[in-house]
């Protein structure tokens, strides 16, 4: 205890000499000295301070950019999660509409509005499946619309659910009528879409005529439409026309139809 308190009385000592000599003059090199021996040290260690504080902000906005990114990102799925919702509630409620036109424009016909549950297993929607059976009415050969256009025929029914053949079946043959000319045909499925056959060669179409229903065959009712005119093939060895058809009816989009049953 006696040494460590004359040591301390030592250095206590040295310190008043220290800061009385440090006034005089004669003792400026010595000050100036320490001064630089401690500032080179001091500026050093503030460089390596800067730098280290530097760091840490540089990887405290990394961190910051990397969370905002993903809140962004997330953000965003939910922004096109909600846009594809609407866009399908759109298409849903624009077919609804055309429905409901349809049935305006039609008053004398029973229609009978069923859900699409399924598709033809071969992915080539030639038939699709409907919520509606015998018990509610349903019998073949029923007429089956969408959005205003005829789009096939009821093929066979169970109590539940019925099959719906579709225009691009081509085991359906629809009898059509070009809405100018008054020209009877047949309307097919084929690979090159839905045709219409036995169009005679002096017929005046042209592309983009309206092409309706026929009664001819005492299934469909007439004037329902089924699609336009887009090509107009003929050879020199045919003695027919053969006109392509376009549908606007998007088949694979279908959550709902009409049936006519009566």
């Amino acid at each position: 205890m006696i040494r460590r308190g004359r040591a301390g009385g030592i250095v206590l000592a040295l310190l008043v000499l220290f800061l009385v000599f440090s006034q005089f003059g004669f003792f400026s090199p010595v000050r100036d000295g320490l001064r630089r021996s401690v500032a080179l040290p001091a500026h050093w260690v503030d460089v390596a301070t800067t730098r280290v504080i530097d760091a840490f902000k540089v990887l405290f906005t990394v961190n910051n950019l990397a969370r905002e990114n993903a809140e962004l990102k997330t953000e965003n799925t939910e922004l096109k999660a909600k846009a594809a919702s609407l866009e399908a509630l759109k298409v849903e409620n624009d077919n609804l509409y055309k429905d409901l036109q349809f049935k305006k424009a039609h008053p004398q016909m029973r229609l009978t509005p069923a859900n699409v549950v399924g598709y033809s297993p071969t992915g080539l929607y030639q038939t699709l499946i409907i919520d509606r059976g015998s018990r509610d009415g349903l019998k073949e050969n029923q007429v089956v619309v969408a959005s205003g256009y005829l789009i096939g025929k009821v093929g066979k029914v169970s109590l539940a659910t019925s099959e719906v053949w579709l225009l691009a079946n081509r085991n359906l043959l629809t009898p059509v009528i070009l809405a100018k000319t008054g020209t009877i045909g047949l309307l097919r499925g084929s690979i090159r879409g839905l045709i219409v056959e036995n169009i005679p060669l002096d017929t005046k179409t042209k592309i983009g005529e309206a092409v309706v229903t026929s009664s001819l065959e005492g299934i469909y009712p007439a004037g329902i439409a089924v699609g336009h005119v887009v090509d107009i093939i003929s050879a020199k060895e045919e003695i027919f026309l053969t006109l392509r058809i376009e549908n606007p009816v998007s088949v694979g989009n279908l959550t709902s139809v009409l049936i006519v049953t009566k």
